[in-house]
């Protein structure tokens, strides 16, 4: 079976967290590659969102040295409100188009994110496009906790659901922090990779001059 991970959000901007944890995901998973989906137009735009293409060429120089790593523009090209189910079903029928039927789609989240899918009208048909992969926020021992808890959960809406949970060291970069720091004018060098960084700093996405 071909394995393919899958992180989405908006990566406003992508950060060292997001590419360690695709590193976990390719080291425990055995994921053939990490696609890296920035929204394009999501439902539920946050202030300060950078543009679409920008925060594409962000990531894309994330992914630069890493050849399992990919950026994809599959919601930066699609036109209107850019929704993760549709998404998933676009990457899934790609892979049938392209004569590739045994393939499991590893969507990875983070634990906060849990009670929002536990709640979503289409869960069942979320669940049935995939595996979802948990990224623990606060702590990296909580595994078997975290699935003893999400995985009735999950289950009970569809009773094959697959729930992996990562063992990824607590981390609290987020990408709030990122921009919170560019503003004050304070250096993010390591918290993000270093071409993010030069480009953020010569474009001056995030920075005070760009209220």
């Amino acid at each position: 079976m071909k394995e393919i991970g899958i992180m989405g959000g908006a990566f406003n901007p992508i950060h060292s967290r997001h590419l360690l944890v695709g590193q976990c995901a390719l080291d425990q998973l055995g994921v053939s590659k990490v696609l890296f989906v920035p929204s394009g137009d999501p439902p539920h735009k946050k202030d300060g969102l950078l543009d679409k293409e920008a925060r594409f060429e962000l990531v894309q120089l994330a992914c630069s040295d890493n050849e399992l790593f990919e950026a994809s523009r599959i919601e930066i090209d699609r036109p209107g409100i850019t929704w993760t189910i549709d998404t998933l079903k676009q990457i899934k029928a790609d892979y049938l188009a392209a004569g590739v039927t045994d393939v499991r789609l590893n969507f990875i989240i983070g634990e906060d994110n849990l009670p929002v899918l536990a709640k979503y009208a289409r869960a069942a048909e979320f669940l049935a496009l995939c595996r979802v992969v948990v990224s623990p926020r606060q702590t990296s021992d909580s595994d078997q906790a975290l699935l003893k808890q999400w995985l009735p959960v999950f289950q009970a809406v569809l009773p094959t659901a697959e729930l992996a949970i990562l063992a990824a060291p607590a981390n609290e970069v987020s990408s709030t922090l990122i921009r919170d720091w560019l503003k004050q004018g304070k250096s993010v060098r390591y918290l993000v990779h270093d071409k993010v960084n030069a480009r953020m700093l010569a474009a001056g996405h995030y920075q005070k001059k760009q209220v």
